[in-house]
């Protein structure tokens, strides 16, 4: 309430000039009412009675209204009526006293009576009529217009019936939705923070495949689906730490070199921005060295991890002999062949969990052969990648690998358009980069192909794998289910996703002065552009609220979905005995060389040599890793850059190797000095120029891994500026 001059006399003058605009509205609508009123009226009522009784009931009344008058006449007048043909000449007391007259009059009047109510009833039926039309014309004026774009739509039932109507409902169905038929393959997002909802929505999804019979690989961090759908008579389950683990056989899963390649692209990622030389190199080397022990008959995990892992350079070299790989372990750059080597164990090692599944007694198992034997009119079995958190760093780079596999084999599967094959991966940023994920994604459509990705924010996405390779993933998601974001960053990229909405919005403008003139309101339209949903909406969504996109011309979608508890029909986790330790020669051999790889950086680093004590058993965790701990460790504390003007020291990162499944930090190289001094130790010039020569050969080697590296967004073009 206000008692200020200027708001009571505003509040006046605009509310008494809209006052006036409704009187003047009242009137022309009461003009034309009554007109309508008494035509009405007079029709209904010749309707109703004859001319003849109108007229002589007419003149009935007429004469009752004047006898008074014409009582005190000399000469009364006499009056011609109508009846039935004839004419009768009465005077005013005749027709007041007329049987007949008396009935016209008493039947005018009770007609006239019922005539006007019902006029009376059809002119407030017509009134109530006009101001509903008004009113409602006046509201879709003040209301904004939808031009173009999206809206937003809070009733998913209202939706389902489009949809129903359209032909586009598939049986697939999202609590009371339905998604569009055929959408499966067009691929599946959910974004949002941790526990919003992204689990539950998944569930819903795969209690239908279930149904359906549908193939599903699923990646289960957490073992939690394995609880709640592992079936094992016919699912498989792959996890060397689970005893339910299938007989997975690596040189079966790719029976060419070209495999090989494949599946080392996505077990040994490449670096964020570190040189790719080294991740390049290591998988040439897996790969070359794991095709030459395909025809071993005595072939094993172990046998291989030896073979990259524990023997010297020399017999890895004759094994290499004749193939690409074999300049990368040249004689003549010994320190870059045990550079690779550490990368390449950084990443390989978590074969070694593996080891001793071939003694499970299970018949071996494929990822490719497992699909390619898919019922396309029948029940299929599920393929679950498991892992916990507490080995999920170790096995990292394995299941990456895996997954890698599954999406690659879809197309071996055959076209088939009618056919689905889900791939579920929940937590996308727990795994290295699936280097053919992207590509999997664009192209397994016409093979029957669904993935259904989640991640908790879009940024996650472009860390992996980067932001055009990022956008491209996430525009194949035609479905996307939005679930809370917190940050106001990732919630306007959310915003933005949603789309706008295109609309002329409305604008009243008020007018008043000290005349009546002055007094007036204008109204428009002007285009605008707002959001399907605001920022702060996303952040402040519940637990299992979403918006959700669908292909096509529909609505936004906001709904909640319902929580649904599911029993457990399987264990999460049934452990097994792992060889967790390579055998004690292998220990041995890894020890031995990555002492000799400590010699040569504290030669050219200035760093006390790193010796290590004996193997122990490995770790699961990497915290007792000899692969890991036996590495020197950089401490920047002992450099002692030399004084002398002119000269440039050299630099090795901090450690060589990442914990286990982890991405490797790689070696920053610098300009070597010459001559190069170090902890006030000249060394000498014979070991400095070879030193030299191997990194002559270390740049030759590296312009032939191009076509290793190709896939490497940015790198450096002139490497012959590059010295270690």
């Amino acid at each position: 309430m206000s008692f200020k001059a200027r708001d009571v006399t505003q509040g006046g003058q605009v509310t008494f000039m809209r006052w006036r605009m409704f009187l003047q509205i009242n009137n022309i609508l009461t003009y034309y009412l009554v007109i309508f009123l008494f035509f009405i009226t007079t029709s209904m009522l010749f309707i109703r009675m004859t001319l003849q009784n109108i007229k002589n009931g007419l003149f009935y009344w007429y004469s009752v209204s004047l006898h008074p008058l014409q009582s005190h006449m000399v000469k009364k007048p006499v009056y011609h009526l109508e009846y039935y043909g004839k004419k009768l000449s009465y005077t005013t007391d005749q027709i007041i006293n007329d049987p007949y007259t008396i009935y016209c009059g008493q039947l005018l009047r009770q007609e006239l009576f019922i005539c006007f109510n019902i006029g009376l009833v059809s002119v407030i039926s017509l009134a109530v009529f006009f101001f509903w039309y008004l009113g409602y014309k006046g509201k879709k004026q003040r209301e904004d217009e939808v031009t173009g774009g999206r809206i937003l739509s809070e009733e998913p039932q209202a939706i389902a019936r489009l949809m129903k109507k359209r032909g586009h409902a598939s049986d697939i169905r999202i609590d009371k939705l339905p998604m569009i038929k055929g959408s499966e393959i067009q691929n599946f997002a959910m974004h949002g923070s941790v526990g919003t909802g992204k689990s539950q929505l998944i569930r819903k999804f795969l209690e239908q495949c279930r149904e359906r019979g549908d193939m599903v690989i699923l990646y289960d961090k957490g073992c939690t689906f394995v609880r709640e759908f592992y079936d094992p008579a016919i699912d498989e389950l792959l996890n060397p730490f689970d005893k339910r683990c299938a007989y997975w056989d690596l040189w079966e899963e790719c029976p060419a070199l070209s495999d090989l390649e494949t599946a080392a692209n996505t077990l040994i990622p490449m670096g964020a921005s570190e040189d790719p030389f080294w991740q390049g190199s290591s998988r040439t080397i897996f790969a070359e060295g794991t095709n030459r022990l395909r025809d071993d008959p005595n072939r094993s995990y172990n046998k291989l991890l030896r073979t990259l892992l524990a023997i010297n350079l020399d017999q890895l070299r004759e094994l290499l002999a004749g193939t690409p790989a074999s300049t990368l372990v040249d004689g003549k750059i010994e320190k870059t062949a045990i550079s690779i080597r550490s990368v390449l164990t950084n990443y390989v090692k978590a074969l070694r969990y593996l080891q001793g599944i071939e003694k499970s007694g299970k018949p071996k198992f494929t990822i490719r052969k497992w699909m390619q034997e898919v019922n396309d009119d029948g029940k299929n079995g599920w393929l679950f990648i498991t892992s916990n958190q507490q080995y999920h760093e170790s096995l990292k780079p394995v299941i990456s690998m895996w997954l890698s596999i599954a999406a690659n084999n879809l197309m071996s599967m055959g076209e088939n358009l009618n056919r689905r094959v889900w791939i579920w991966i929940d937590e996308l940023r727990s795994l290295h980069k699936l280097t053919t994920l992207p590509d999997a994604i664009a192209e397994m459509r016409k093979f029957g192909g669904c993935f259904g990705l989640g991640f908790q924010s879009y940024p996650q996405l472009e860390e992996i794998y980067g932001p055009k390779a990022a956008e491209a993933m996430f525009d194949l998601m035609n479905t996307k289910f939005f679930f809370r974001s917190p940050s106001a960053a990732v919630a306007k990229f959310v915003e933005k996703e949603l789309g706008e909405t295109v609309l002329k919005r409305f604008n009243e403008q008020t007018s008043f002065g000290n005349d009546e003139v002055r007094d007036g309101v204008s109204f428009g339209k002007d285009e605008k552009r707002i959001s399907v949903a605001s920022y702060t909406d996303v952040m402040k969504l519940d637990n299992l609220g979403c918006y959700i996109t669908l292909p096509g011309d529909y609505p936004v979608i906001k709904m909640s979905l319902k929580y649904v508890s599911r029993k457990a029909v399987a264990e999460e986790f049934v452990p097994r005995i792992v060889q967790e330790s390579l055998d004690e020669q292998i220990e041995l051999e890894i020890v031995k060389r990555v002492e000799e790889e400590s010699q040569w950086r504290a030669l050219f680093d200035g760093h006390t040599a790193v010796t290590t004590s004996s193997p122990t058993t490995l770790d699961v965790t990497g915290s007792n890793d000899p692969l890991r701990n036996a590495l020197p460790v950089s401490d920047s504390s002992d450099r002692k850059p030399s004084q002398s003007s002119g000269r440039k020291q050299v630099s090795t990162s901090e450690n060589a190797t990442a914990p286990a499944g982890g991405r490797s930090e790689e070696l920053k190289i610098t300009d070597v000095p010459t001559p190069l001094i170090l902890a006030d130790t000249e060394i000498l010039q014979s070991d400095y120029q070879l030193y030299v020569d191997e990194q002559q050969t270390r740049d030759a080697v590296r312009k032939e891994e191009v076509n290793i590296n190709h896939r490497r967004g940015e790198r450096d073009q002139d490497l012959g500026d590059f010295t270690l």
